[in-house]
């Protein structure tokens, strides 16, 4: 389902970091296909190490032509992430959000994206144990949504 896609996480934190390595450890994408962006060097340069996917500090780098964009940010940057990615997605890029509190209207507003999956995960997510309750946009095709319940 994910194997043709390119997959950018802007934001590289804990949870991040999870869905990356789930993504690998069960082969649904190479480490070529993923890209993690933040503000912290040293945090991008952990994340390829473990898993050897491409990290940069500049959002718009990782997410510019990405087939699905990871929101995965600090709740209190999203709107200044949101400003600095508009103008630059695949109109037809896949949106899943996993920042809290971040209505799917604003997203899908300011990025001029109309497939917007909003995403819930809870704490055992990082040891692949856990679940997430999500919800998609109108928009969101069927491909999209089993490619976020993947």
């Amino acid at each position: 389902m994910l194997e043709q896609n390119t997959i950018a996480f802007v934001g590289s934190g804990i949870m991040a970091e999870a869905m990356i390595k789930g993504l690998l450890r069960h082969g649904l994408v190479t480490p070529g296909q993923v890209c993690a962006s933040g503000p912290r060097p040293e945090r991008g340069k952990q994340i390829q190490e473990r898993y050897e996917v491409g990290t940069t500090t500049e959002n718009v780098e990782a997410a510019k032509g990405a087939d699905i964009v990871v929101l995965s940010t600090k709740p209190q940057v999203l709107c200044r992430v949101l400003e600095e990615l508009t103008g630059h997605l695949n109109p037809r890029a896949l949106v899943l959000s996993i920042v809290a509190g971040a209505p799917m209207a604003t997203i899908r507003t300011m990025l001029g994206t109309e497939a917007v999956v909003r995403v819930m995960p809870n704490t055992p997510a990082q040891i692949g144990m856990g679940m997430s309750v999500w919800t998609a946009t109108e928009a969101t095709t069927e491909k999209q949504k089993e490619q976020a319940l993947t």
